[in-house]
């Protein structure tokens, strides 16, 4: 009998003496391999190897490279059609951004009318989840399809200006909400299918914002609520106008170093 110590975990392995050992019955490590390493190690040749092979970049890298890198390149008249798209979203944003949500401009513009069938979407989608979430999924779905759309377009179709669009839509969203929400207590705004008084006198029992906030007991909060929606959505609309603009002058810098 001939007794064989694992070289890494030290266990006692006794063996006939014309038997091989292939690998260790405490920790697993085949001997061969586990040999080969020790003499790489050795030699150096493994600290070689590691040297060579590029690290993997972060994630964290990777997502700012696509957030603010250089932009996917395009033709020059489309990069024209993006300054053109970008000078108007900045004139059309002041409109909703300095508007008071009591006024309810946003809810008389061209994208309510937009954004309405998503709206009335969500309460289907979300039917499934409650009455309450039903309730809340309308405004919900309608605020976050421009974002699912932005990732559509920033990581599926790596079009970051197409992004930065769908970031303002986002936040014209909030804005477009935000009189709704200010209406929960007075319930004076029509809702969609009011073709009769009586269905005009049932608006306590289908008005969104009033049986949200009515249920959770900040109905006295509506008006808050609304500025803060208001709000938000001005400050995303801002970030989306400043995120396109960088995405705009970064391409036309690559364009005036390529002319030179």
């Amino acid at each position: 009998m001939k007794e064989i110590f694992c070289p890494k975990c030290g266990h006692r392995h006794q063996l006939a003496d014309d038997a091989a050992l292939a690998e260790c019955a405490r920790c697993g490590i085949i001997f061969a391999k586990y040999r080969q390493h020790l003499a790489e190690r050795a030699s150096g040749t493994t600290n070689r190897a590691r040297q060579a092979e590029p690290d993997a970049p972060r994630w964290q890298d990777a997502l700012w490279e696509r957030l603010f890198g250089q932009p996917e390149q395009v033709s020059a008249s489309q990069h024209h059609g993006e300054i053109v798209i970008w000078l108007g979203l900045l004139l059309w944003g002041s409109y909703f951004i300095f508007s008071h949500w009591q006024s309810n401009l946003a809810g008389q513009s061209f994208l309510h009318r937009v954004n309405l069938p998503f709206h009335e979407f969500g309460h289907v989608l979300f039917r499934p989840f409650g009455e309450w979430l039903q309730f809340l999924g309308g405004s919900l779905f309608q605020c976050l399809l421009p974002l699912l759309l932005m990732g559509v377009f920033l990581f599926q179709e790596r079009q970051r200006f197409a992004a930065t669009v769908c970031l303002w839509w986002a936040g014209q969203n909030l804005i477009d909400v935000a009189p709704y929400i200010g209406d929960a207590t007075e319930m004076a705004l029509s809702l969609v299918g009011e073709y009769s008084e009586e269905i005009a006198e049932m608006r306590e029992f289908r008005h969104d914002w009033h049986n949200i906030l009515g249920r959770i007991g900040l109905l006295a909060w509506d008006h808050r609520l609304a500025s803060l929606a208001h709000w938000s959505g001005a400050v995303v609309m801002l970030l989306a106008l400043g995120w396109g603009g960088w995405s705009l002058w970064q391409y036309h810098r690559s364009l005036q170093a390529e002319s030179t």
